[in-house]
C-alpha cells in the first residue's frame, strides 16, 4: 500500500502542482511520508466527490427530479462557502480534515445542481 501511495503522490505531483485552478499550498495539502498531494485538501475531495458522483448517474438516474437535484446541490455548496469564507477574513483557520469534508459536498453538490440545471433546461 505504501508504495502506490508513494507512486500517486509522485504522480500528482507532476501534473497536478500547477493546476491553475487550485493554489496547492503544501500547508493545506494532504501529505503522507512527507509528500505533498499536488492539489489541496478541499480540492482533493471536490474532484474526487464529483467524479464518483457522475460515475454513479446512471445508477442514481431518476431518483431525484431535477428541481429537487438542483436544490440539494445548492445547500451542499454551503459549508464549502462557509468554510473558505471564514478562513479566507481571518475570522479562523480550518482544518485538511474539514477541508476535505466541504470539499466532498462541494463536489456532489456542483454535479446535483449542474445535472438538475441542465435537466430543467433541456426539458423547457
Amino acid at each position: 500500500m505504501s508504495d502506490w501511495l508513494d507512486f500517486v503522490f509522485r504522480l500528482s505531483n507532476r501534473f497536478l502542482r500547477p493546476y491553475p485552478l487550485c493554489h496547492s499550498r503544501p500547508d493545506r495539502s494532504l501529505s503522507y511520508r512527507g509528500r505533498y498531494f499536488g492539489l489541496c485538501a478541499r480540492c482533493t475531495g471536490m474532484y474526487l466527490s464529483g467524479l464518483i458522483s457522475i460515475i454513479l448517474f446512471p445508477i442514481r438516474k431518476g431518483i431525484l427530479s431535477p428541481t429537487t437535484s438542483a436544490v440539494i446541490g445548492c445547500i451542499l455548496l454551503v459549508p464549502g462557502g462557509i468554510d473558505g469564507t471564514t478562513q479566507m477574513l481571518g475570522n479562523r483557520e480550518s482544518t485538511n480534515q474539514l477541508r476535505v469534508i466541504t470539499g466532498t459536498f462541494m463536489g456532489i453538490g456542483i454535479v446535483l445542481f449542474a445535472e438538475g440545471f441542465l435537466f430543467t433546461l433541456l426539458s423547457i
